[in-house]
């Protein structure tokens, strides 16, 4: 039997690949077993030379531990890549998290997702839209997916509440946390409501500002489209719009953000690719259903339902390869 703490401290790794932690993790059974390994014998193993002043082998057993014991305090739990709560649609993006770890209820990633970000100073009318958007979009079924941020994320998350319907925040930190401080109320009202808060970060690792762009990927790979509300120049929505269709999703654009100025500029290039301009649901789905292909059937399928589940290993080498699964 595998030493629970294992995955933790494999996952704490984040100088190793998906595929490398893989690698470890057929090699070893316990903690132990990682403990007494140095960076050498940890290159050996992933088949690469690894420079990393971060490895200490004699601490990876008590951050395990530590990690365990908020696990325990928060009533966070821990969703391994090749388990079935792990969503799918997460499981398909190139080096998927290893590990994901959340408070709330996981199963409302399993539902319909519809992801929408922007930036975090929208006009009061932009803000309006998109709760207006989001509700309408948990009163019709979709779990609404955002990063928790000030401005167009917290419009989306109380639309989403609005609507009676679920929503899932994004976290750069442990789902220990919450960022901004001052949405803590907000986010004790998503778990009582049933929603979730979800990270691919330990327990206990704080929010520093890598880690923004790196939770993007995961808030455009639980959604097949990514709507953009709102997003200046520079603004981070757009990481994710580009993380999006890097995993093969499209990109929205709301109308109300597109028809602001000081909002818009950072949309225009998508709208001038050809991305759809919406207002509603209807003309989401409008727009989804002219797809090529069954893509309204997808979008309301939810995130764990596709046909013949490819495992995240399978996915990642078939993309490592850029061969289409």
């Amino acid at each position: 039997m595998r030493d629970e703490l294992l995955p933790l401290a494999i996952s704490a790794m984040q100088f190793l690949s998906f595929r490398e932690k893989l690698a470890l993790e057929e090699k070893l059974d316990t903690i132990g077993d990682l403990a007494v390994l140095s960076i050498d014998d940890i290159s050996y193993i992933v088949g690469r030379r690894i420079r990393s002043r971060w490895w200490k082998g004699t601490e990876c057993q008590k951050q395990a531990e530590q990690s365990m014991r908020l696990m325990e305090v928060y009533g966070i739990h821990g969703v391994l890549h090749h388990q079935l709560d792990y969503p799918a649609l997460v499981a398909e993006i190139f080096d998927p998290p290893y590990m994901l770890f959340y408070r709330g209820n996981i199963q409302v990633v399993m539902e319909p997702c519809l992801s929408v970000v922007g930036t975090r100073k929208p006009t009061p009318a932009v803000a309006k839209a998109t709760f207006d958007f989001s509700q309408e979009a948990a009163v019709s079924g979709y779990t609404l997916v955002s990063g928790l941020a000030f401005g167009i994320d917290a419009a989306v998350h109380k639309g989403a509440l609005a609507g009676n319907g679920k929503t899932v925040a994004v976290l750069p930190c442990g789902a220990d946390g919450v960022v901004p401080l001052s949405h803590k109320r907000l986010a004790a009202t998503m778990l009582e409501r049933e929603g979730c808060l979800l990270s691919e970060y330990l327990p206990g690792v704080p929010a520093e500002k890598f880690r923004f762009p790196q939770r993007n990927r995961i808030i455009a790979a639980l959604s097949p489209v990514t709507v953009v509300a709102a997003a200046p120049k520079k603004s981070g929505a757009l990481i994710t719009a580009e993380f999006a269709l890097e995993q093969g999703r499209d990109v929205y654009l709301l109308a109300a953000g597109l028809a602001e100025t000081c909002c818009s500029q950072g949309m225009e290039a998508y709208r001038q690719d050809g991305a759809p301009v919406i207002s509603s649901v209807a003309e989401y789905e409008a727009a989804i259903a002219a797809l090529p292909g069954n893509g309204l059937e997808i979008a309301q399928a939810g995130g764990n339902s596709r046909v013949g589940r490819i495992s995240a290993e399978t996915r990642y080498c078939r993309q490592e390869k850029q061969l289409l699964f």
